[in-house]
């Protein structure tokens, strides 16, 4: 019996197709739990920054923010959240504000899957020392009049102000 050898082209498409397939299939499997987990965090992330609300509701924005949110309490509307994402100085920065009725600053938070700030320096922009400046004042917010930049970090310190600013806007755009 005479064995023909197999093209080693052939061995390779059988093995990629197979990779392909396991990937695909761990992705189907994956994407959900990573889905409710982007989704959770979000979440949290708005009941910090309003802490007086109880639910959200989700409300239509423009490309100038990326979430939009009416925080409700016992289905009276107590404020607002916006997410932004703005560039820092080691890449993108996900600004998340939350404004009362009134539109006074009630919380700030700052990250992101992408954060990479400076290590020591624009990685404190997410420390309540710089975030809880915001707390309680009105936009837009001017950097180094109404709040302190972080020193070393004035690019992060200016994107964060920036998201902040953004933010309030987008709110006040449906608030009125």
């Amino acid at each position: 019996m005479i064995m023909k050898k197999i093209p080693p082209f052939a061995i390779l498409t059988v093995i990629s197709l197979v990779a392909a397939l396991l990937l695909a299939f761990t992705n189907s499997l994956t994407s959900g739990p990573i889905a409710r987990a982007a989704e959770a965090a979000a979440n949290a992330a708005r009941r910090n920054v309003l802490a007086a609300a109880d639910t959200f509701e989700e409300l239509p924005h423009d490309a100038t923010v990326d979430s939009l949110y009416r925080g409700l309490k016992d289905g009276a509307t107590v404020g607002y959240t916006a997410t932004v994402t703005v560039s820092g100085f080691g890449g993108p920065i996900e600004v998340t504000v939350g404004l009362d009725a009134d539109g006074v600053l009630t919380g700030l938070s700052v990250g992101g899957s992408q954060f990479a700030e400076t290590a020591g320096l624009g990685t404190k922009a997410k420390e309540p020392a710089f975030t809880g400046q915001f707390v309680g004042k009105l936009a837009p917010v001017t950097l180094k009049k109404d709040v302190d930049a972080i020193s070393g970090a004035t690019i992060t310190s200016a994107a964060v102000t920036d998201g902040v600013n953004l933010a309030a806007a987008a709110v006040a755009g449906v608030a009125q």
